[in-house]
């Protein structure tokens, strides 16, 4: 596993330790939602000009958390992003798809994962966001076309507090 401890995470972790349970009752777990979802994945890129096949099957597991936020002026909250894949076939001679880590020895990841942590923050129409963060703006869309979807670390921005109007920065 591996992205577990950011800073971001840490800090958003000890923000929310610190709130007093009653606080923390009120908002953050009544509005909570997760969600697991699987895909299984073959990819098969067979080449016509006679070199060899590139075939690899996996399996990928995406446990997405996400809490409500706490009540008062500004609300805090805490998502959690688990991403697993395991190697249902390959082989040295048939990996290289992208669909699998490969090791320098050729052999695709029997298993691979990666825990994201992301600490929000709602005050008024804004919401900020730092950690883990999976985009779908203008000018950058993460890429969820394979067995599991590509991450990004930082910053965003959202405002709807004005009518007609969306302002997204990161």
């Amino acid at each position: 596993m591996r992205d577990f401890f950011t800073r971001g995470g840490i800090v958003s972790a000890g923000l929310l330790a610190s709130l007093s349970p009653a606080v923390m009752a009120q908002g953050f777990w009544e509005d909570s939602q997760g969600r697991l979802t699987l895909r299984n994945f073959y990819f098969n890129d067979g080449y016509r000009d006679g070199g060899e096949d590139r075939k690899e099957w996996a399996q990928g597991f995406l446990l997405n958390l996400q809490s409500g936020y706490t009540e008062g002026t500004v609300g805090f909250g805490l998502d959690a992003l688990g991403l697993a894949g395991l190697r249902l076939d390959s082989s040295p001679t048939h990996a290289g798809t992208g669909l699998l880590p490969v090791h320098d020895d050729g052999h695709a990841a029997s298993e691979f994962s990666s825990l994201g942590v992301t600490a929000k923050l709602r005050w008024g129409d804004a919401v900020v966001k730092t950690g883990t963060l999976l985009p779908k703006i203008p000018v950058l869309v993460h890429n969820d076309g394979r067995l599991l979807p590509q991450t990004f670390q930082g910053t965003q921005v959202e405002y709807t507090g004005i009518r007609d109007l969306y302002l997204h920065a990161g």
